[in-house]
């Protein structure tokens, strides 16, 4: 069965994944990570995350200083699922309030590998609040 799942993310840009360095562990990123999580978590509305067919449309609305399309596109795909268990985390996910959102649940897909397009934009030269918003089509 083909579900979509629609959000926005207002104050703060996607996480960015840039490379070598885990975005799971960057003090940067684990708010952008925790927003993420958080507004996937509510639209999904308890339903188990996407598992095959998956496509993506994202559109971010902040400054090019908040990274570059592809790096944010990498950053919401791999934030979606669950982080690969051998990388490092921050203490920060021990909280007891990021329970829902901790990166060894998968929240909106279950294998970003799965992803068979994905469309993204970014509003030129943006100089007004920062938000995006995700589009999720795909199967169970």
């Amino acid at each position: 069965m083909t579900r979509r799942i629609e959000f926005l993310v207002h104050g703060t840009p996607p996480p960015k994944k840039d490379g070598a360095n885990s975005m799971w562990a960057k003090r940067t990123e684990i708010p952008r990570l925790i927003a993420l999580r958080q507004a996937a978590r509510d639209a999904m509305q308890g339903t188990s995350p996407l598992r095959s067919l998956i496509r993506l449309e994202l559109e971010v609305h902040c400054p090019v200083e908040a990274g570059d399309l592809d790096n944010l596109v990498t950053g919401v795909c791999d934030g979606l699922q669950a982080a690969d268990p051998r990388i490092k985390l921050d203490p920060h996910w021990a909280l007891p309030d990021l329970a829902a959102v901790r990166p060894d649940v998968s929240i909106a897909i279950a294998d970003d590998a799965q992803v068979v397009a994905i469309v993204a934009a970014r509003a030129v030269g943006h100089d007004g609040p920062v938000w995006y918003e995700v589009v999720l089509e795909g199967e169970d």
